[in-house]
């Protein structure tokens, strides 16, 4: 029989008493006393938070799927194009196949899986490597666990400049330092081999003990593979029975136990076939880096998918070189181009390949601010001559207001520079709008669905979602509640319910 909400009390030191469910603390100065209303409610290291368990991959039974990079938020915007994603499942895959809510960033390589078109149902991050550098930063190449990744200083036709966090500098690429790298493989002449066209460089806290590798496979002999580059004396091995399907040529992504580097066998606990997994009739809108005299023989050759160009296509293509976007659709066994974007004739992919970002949402508005926060992405020049437009209010407010930035993406480590900060013509938040502010959690109710969130002095009742992203201990719900930790929380108004994207510390509380 499930458990019924009980209103409990929440005793202040000023022993002033305000409604609170599930767990009651009372906190007489320096002694903070916990209790429960039940075992399974506030147990072991949470409070009775839901957990989350999403089965089966990414997109069965969709209208189509989407493969590129990340360049905005409104909802998530990939290669220039707006998906809606409030309601989507926003997951990164684990050594183990689980799949578990995570933070969509800046630069992301990801798989968008849409319920309806325009509509995601799903956002799966795909980072290509995961673990140490092994070989520190020579120019703008190094290597992780032996294979090649490239940072692009600046944006060009072959895409955005490197989007990097945790680091202020790229002299930090050093040996031995963990990082997780987005990005696109392409074959490099020079090197004779894949190197991987970062997109996004996140350095991490800590080394992981299960490292992700990527790439295109080159030879396979069993259960062995060589991946990206045939020179190397480096090979996986996996330790089940690869799929029949893995053969050269395709993209692989594993997972692999980095206590057996540096090899020059990695053992891999499990190697999936990275590619769109496109059943008959599913379509795919992918970002891929053109090559010259890529188109050989009315095939092409891209991210592991041999895909047929009809001849009214091959025209389009023929001397096309950069980033390009193409629509591919299985049929019948056939993975066939269906249409070709070019950014000469496609203004969202040619703003994101000179640099531009967008960022879209509600937040507290500050007159005639230098900088601006949307999303967890801070904005700088937001107050330059010619950005702001005139709808944009004149005072500080504490009333959301919706803002619309273009921002320039410059070189690694640099910030985002403002182009426009457009706001709604009317006062407050556009209700389509997702909302970012501070303030104190005050409850939780029994089930851990409910939060009782006090936001300029008037309490808002938070809905925690399937999707939301919620922060770990130390930082968990329960802690943040007790130690009266100010927070920042996201949130979206759906049919008159307030719904958490994200919840987490404030970063100035």
């Amino acid at each position: 029989m499930p458990l019924k909400s009980q209103a409990l009390q929440l005793v202040t030191p000023m022993n002033k008493k305000r409604p609170f469910t599930a767990c009651s603390f009372s906190a007489p100065w320096a002694r903070v006393v916990l209790f429960c209303a039940t075992l399974s409610a506030c147990g072991g290291g949470g409070i009775g938070l839901p957990s989350v368990n999403v089965s089966g991959g990414v997109g069965s039974g969709g209208t189509g799927f989407v493969e590129g990079m990340v360049s905005g938020f409104g909802s998530v915007i990939v290669d220039g194009i707006e998906y809606n994603d409030t309601n989507a499942l926003a997951q990164t895959e684990s050594e183990l196949g689980a799949l578990s809510i995570t933070q969509v960033k800046l630069g992301q390589r990801v798989l968008l899986a849409q319920s309806t078109s325009g509509v995601a149902s799903t956002i799966q991050t795909t980072p290509q490597l995961r673990g140490d550098i092994t070989q520190s930063l020579n120019g703008n190449d190094f290597q992780v666990l032996g294979q090649w990744v490239q940072v692009s200083t600046q944006n060009s036709s072959a895409g955005n400049a490197t989007v990097i966090e945790g680091l202020t500098r790229l002299s930090e690429l050093t040996q031995g330092q963990t990082v997780e790298v987005h990005g696109t493989w392409s074959f490099e002449p020079s090197k004779n081999a894949y190197v991987l066209k970062a997109s996004r460089l996140e350095k991490l806290n800590a080394p992981v003990s299960v490292s992700i590798l990527s790439g295109m496979v080159l030879q396979r002999n069993g259960n062995d593979l060589v991946i990206n580059q045939s020179t190397s004396s480096l090979r996986l091995h996996a330790q089940n029975p690869l799929s029949n399907t893995i053969q050269a040529g395709n993209y692989v992504r594993a997972w692999v136990t980095s206590k057996d580097w540096p090899g020059p066998t990695l053992s891999a606990l499990r190697v999936t076939d990275a590619s769109p997994p496109l059943a008959s009739g599913d379509s795919v809108l992918m970002s891929v880096p053109l090559a010259a005299n890529a188109l050989s023989n009315d095939q092409l050759q891209i991210q592991g998918l041999n895909v047929l160009v009809p001849p009214d296509l091959s025209a389009q293509l023929a001397n096309a070189q950069g980033m390009v976007q193409l629509s591919v659709t299985n049929r019948l066994g056939v993975l066939t181009a269906t249409q070709v974007q070019l950014p000469s004739n496609t203004p969202a992919l040619n703003a994101q390949l000179i640099g531009r970002v967008q960022f879209k949402g509600a937040i507290v508005w500050h007159a005639n601010p230098s900088s601006i926060s949307v999303r967890d992405n801070l904005i700088f020049g937001t107050n330059a001559p010619g950005v702001l437009d005139r709808n944009c209010p004149a005072q500080s407010t504490q009333t959301p207001i919706a803002v619309d930035i273009v921002a320039k993406l410059g070189a690694p480590g640099s910030p985002l520079m403002a182009i426009s900060v457009t706001c709604a013509p009317n006062p407050g938040a556009d209700m389509g709008k997702v909302i970012q502010l501070s303030g104190l959690l005050q409850s939780i109710s029994m089930d851990g669905l409910n939060l009782g969130v006090l936001i300029n002095q008037s309490l808002q009742v938070m809905r925690i979602m399937p999707n939301t992203v919620l922060p770990p201990p130390p930082n968990d719900l329960r802690n943040l509640l007790l130690n009266t930790t100010p927070i920042e929380v996201t949130y979206e108004i759906v049919n008159g319910q307030n719904q958490v994207r994200a919840l987490k510390p404030a970063s100035n509380p």
